[in-house]
């Protein structure tokens, strides 16, 4: 595989079709605020997307900061950067603003009273992102006030959902899971938002060898190279509101992981003989209390293929396959709440009726 793809090169790697097409449906969703999950078999396509992924979000993140701004691109990110350290400032307003709001949004969540710092500090190290910067603020003269930070808030992604509203629905969630709680705090105040361009935001088994220089923060890589620590903490923190909003994952996360609280967009850049093994992926966020099903949004699924190629046969031979799979197994099952009722209304299918109708496999 590493034969097939330029390495050391992002541009390089970037040119190649089905890489650049990944690239650009995730670059696409993150526009808009959703969070998205890749699913890759080899450990050097991994490295690649999560390269590739990094460069054309941090590409994204200056174009808009320049356009906001009305900046050069040398000046872009040293600006966010001090915009950014804003909300860690004490005597900041923008501080200030951001932690009253968090202190009023967990009003009546009475488990998490003695997280309350915690839980500012988590909120303040995502916002003051340039990743976060540049999609929710409107920067105007750099000023960060009552109202923008507001506006931030009620910001409202692709699922019709704002960031108050994950916000409130997390800190349910928190109030709920009391014995997960700890764990799940834990995890997003130990994932380093960090700066871009930093040394100490990966851990040696995160970088894989990487140039962490070439990284951001919120796109993250999991294989079967991940401790076993890292990949939890990983799981954990995709599944809230806050970093990573980019997971590439290879089958160490494809099967007995939730990932569905926070994402309802997925990609299998690299497909499988078996169309279960695609079904399997697809459930991390196909779940109860999804946010699909919270949004009342569909789970977007995308198969990237290069056509004319073995890659395309490979495609269509999956998707064939995933027919006669639903012919020979029926409707796909749907465990939703808002289906529940309906299936247990219904009159059961008689066992001798069940005899006659199967298959004579021998």
């Amino acid at each position: 595989m590493s034969s097939l793809i330029p390495q050391g090169d992002i541009s390089a790697s970037l040119s190649h079709p089905k890489i650049a097409a990944t690239v650009d449906r995730v670059v696409q969703e993150w526009s808009h605020g959703e969070k998205v999950l890749v699913f890759c078999h080899f450990i050097a396509t991994g490295k690649i997307l999560r390269l590739g992924i990094s460069h054309a979000i941090r590409k994204k993140i200056a174009e808009q900061g320049i356009a906001k701004l009305r900046c050069s691109e040398e000046e872009v990110f040293d600006i966010l950067d001090r915009i950014g350290r804003r909300f860690f400032d004490e005597d900041s307003p923008a501080r200030r603003f951001c932690d009253d709001e968090i202190t009023r949004m967990l009003k009546g969540y009475d488990g998490l009273s003695e997280h309350v710092g915690q839980l500012q500090e988590v909120v303040r190290r995502m916002i003051r992102t340039p990743s976060f910067l540049v999609r929710f603020f409107s920067l105007q003269e750099e000023k960060i006030d009552e109202y923008s930070i507001g506006e931030a808030f009620n910001h409202v992604d692709q699922s019709d959902m704002t960031l108050r509203k994950l916000l409130l629905g997390f800190f349910s969630f928190l109030e709920q899971r009391r014995e997960s709680r700890q764990a799940f705090i834990e995890a997003v105040s130990k994932i380093q938002t960090g700066e871009h361009f930093t040394k100490s935001t990966y851990t040696d088994d995160e970088a894989q060898g990487d140039n962490p220089n070439l990284l951001i923060p919120n796109v993250r890589l999991v294989n079967g190279t991940t401790k076993q620590e890292t990949r939890q903490r990983l799981m954990l923190a995709f599944n809230t509101p806050f970093f990573p909003e980019v997971l590439v994952a290879s089958s160490v996360m494809a099967e007995g992981v939730d990932l569905h609280l926070n994402c309802r967009y997925v990609i299998h850049h690299d497909l499988c003989w078996n169309p279960s093994t695609l079904e399997h992926r697809t459930g991390r966020v196909d779940r109860v209390c999804a946010k699909a099903e919270q949004c009342g949004k569909p789970i977007h699924i995308y198969l990237p293929y290069i056509s004319e190629t073995q890659d395309e046969k490979m495609y269509r031979v999956v998707m064939d396959r995933e027919r006669w799979f639903s012919v020979v197994m029926g409707e796909k099952f749907d465990i939703s709440a808002s289906s529940t009722d309906k299936l247990a209304s219904r009159i059961p299918l008689p066992e001798s009726l069940a005899r006659q109708l199967a298959f004579r496999l021998e």
